[in-house]
C-alpha cells in the first residue's frame, strides 16, 4: 500500500488575503507575477491596432497600476513592478530620442 500525502493549502485560510496567497505558495511566489505578464501580453496583442508604441505603453501603464494593488496587498514585491515602470521609461526615452531625430 502507497501513502500519498497532499498538502492542503485552503487548511488555515481564514481571511481573502490568505486566499489570494495560495498560487503564490503553490508556485514559489510566481503566479501573480506570471498572471501580471499574461495580461501584458493579451493587452498588447489587443491594443495593437493602435500602435505598436501606444499599445505597449498602455499596457504596461494599465498593469502597472494593477500591480500597485498587488504589492499593497503583499502579494508581489515593488521589485517585480519595476519591469513595468522600465518598460515605461523606456518607451518614453526613445519616443523623445525618434522625435528629436525629425
Amino acid at each position: 500500500m502507497v501513502n500519498i500525502t497532499a498538502t492542503n493549502y485552503f487548511e488555515n485560510v481564514t481571511t481573502l488575503k490568505g486566499m489570494l496567497n495560495i498560487p503564490n505558495l503553490t508556485t514559489s511566489g510566481f503566479a501573480w507575477i506570471g498572471l501580471l505578464v499574461m495580461m501584458e501580453a493579451i493587452m498588447v496583442i489587443a491594443f495593437l491596432p493602435r500602435g505598436i508604441i501606444s499599445a505597449v505603453f498602455s499596457s504596461a501603464f494599465i498593469i502597472l497600476i494593477a500591480g500597485i494593488f498587488l504589492v499593497y496587498l503583499e502579494l508581489i514585491s515593488w521589485t517585480w513592478l519595476m519591469f513595468f515602470l522600465a518598460q515605461i521609461l523606456f518607451l518614453i526615452i526613445y519616443v523623445t530620442w525618434q522625435e528629436r531625430k525629425r
